[in-house]
């Protein structure tokens, strides 16, 4: 009996789990992979695996590439300069200028044009009298609404 309701809750946590990992908010390799590198954090298990002669791809000091086409017509870039039959390009990248250009947006000529639009005035005399003969309008359509539906009641 205790054999089958560890099999129960063994398929039952599976059966909680499989949508988890589906919709991503839960990864059993990580988990357990964890669990088996004595409680290590991912991020100190990818530090632990980086090589130790990686210098910094950041620098602050200014850099010069190369750049040039090779024979296929390629883009190529280094740092060593190229064989003497390739024309190369020096550019000196600086870390504190911006890589691309800003864009020049052209500037439109402003016109001057004013142009005076009069809304109505609902609280003026003129707008008063539109709105209560609108409602008059809507008062009567109801009435002939209403008389409409009297006549087919009466005629059920």
């Amino acid at each position: 009996m205790k054999l089958l309701i560890f099999k129960m809750l063994v398929m039952l946590g599976i059966l909680i789990s499989i949508p988890l990992i589906y919709m991503g908010k839960f990864d059993p390799i990580s988990y357990f992979d964890s669990l088996f590198s004595g409680g290590m954090s991912e991020i100190s298990a990818l530090t632990s695996k980086v090589p130790k002669n990686l210098s910094s791809v950041v620098s602050d000091d200014k850099v010069l590439v190369y750049k040039w086409r090779d024979k296929k017509g390629v883009m190529q870039f280094s740092n060593t300069p190229p064989p003497a039959e390739n024309k190369a390009e020096r550019v000196e990248l600086d870390p504190n200028s911006n890589l691309m250009q800003a864009v020049k947006v052209p500037v439109e000529e402003v016109r001057e044009e004013v142009v005076k639009i009069e809304k109505p005035n609902p609280y003026s005399v003129g707008g008063m009298k539109k709105a209560v003969d609108a409602a008059k309008g809507v008062e009567d359509m109801m009435k002939k609404r209403q008389e409409k539906q009297m006549e087919m009641l009466n005629n059920i």
